[in-house]
């Protein structure tokens, strides 16, 4: 395998320093590689975090491992517990951090533009992403409008509520539960809530 000398600065001075500290970490080794150790930790936390919401080709993501190979050396450059049990909490941490990393990079908006094929991503009839989402959202606020406006109606049961039936409203013919117990067909009914599109009523006082 062809090494670059640019890769090479960077690799063969944390391979001597693994070799280093693997064999020269004391069990009470110096407390500024234990600073050291945590500090490119944080650093490699951060760094993931930057790769998610900003891409960089990966560029920042070898940085990010970078920081944490350097810190397993540092950690090791303490002591040779320490450096186990920093490899041990990188081998368990990894995998939760990239499934979490995912999940928060397909919500981000250059996550959702890259899913949908771009940003220049269009539905059917031309709208873009902000397009949609902006229509969706007033046909919420129109749909939970009108279930409002229906509360406090009247309506007549078609079918027995046992306790699932029909009603008719202003000549339509609507599902309904009754509140309570049975209700029978020709009752006056009122409408009292609408959930998640399913009207409940009870009789009419």
């Amino acid at each position: 395998m062809n090494i670059t000398p640019r890769s090479g600065l960077v690799f063969e001075p944390l391979m001597v320093l693994a070799q280093t500290g693997v064999t020269g970490g004391s069990e009470s080794g110096d407390p500024f590689w234990l600073s050291v150790g945590f500090g490119l930790g944080v650093l490699a936390l951060i760094l993931f975090a930057v790769e998610i919401f900003i891409p960089t080709a990966g560029m920042v993501g070898i940085l990010c491992g970078i920081s944490a190979v350097g810190s397993i050396i540092a950690f090791f450059q303490y002591s040779g517990s320490a450096g186990g049990l920093a490899i041990l909490t990188y081998l368990i941490a990894t995998p939760f951090l990239l499934v979490y990393g995912v999940k928060l990079w397909s919500q981000s908006p250059i996550g959702r533009r890259l899913i949908l094929g771009g940003t220049d991503a269009v539905d059917a009839e031309g709208r873009d992403e902000q397009g949609v989402e902006a229509e969706l959202a007033a046909d919420r606020r129109e749909a939970v409008a009108r279930e409002e406006s229906m509360i406090g109606r009247v309506a007549t049961t078609v079918t027995p509520l046992r306790p699932i039936g029909v009603i008719r409203i202003d000549d339509h013919r609507r599902d309904a539960l009754a509140e309570s117990g049975v209700i029978e067909e020709g009752v006056e009914v009122e409408i009292v809530e609408i959930v998640d599109d399913q009207i409940k009523v009870r009789p009419r006082r």
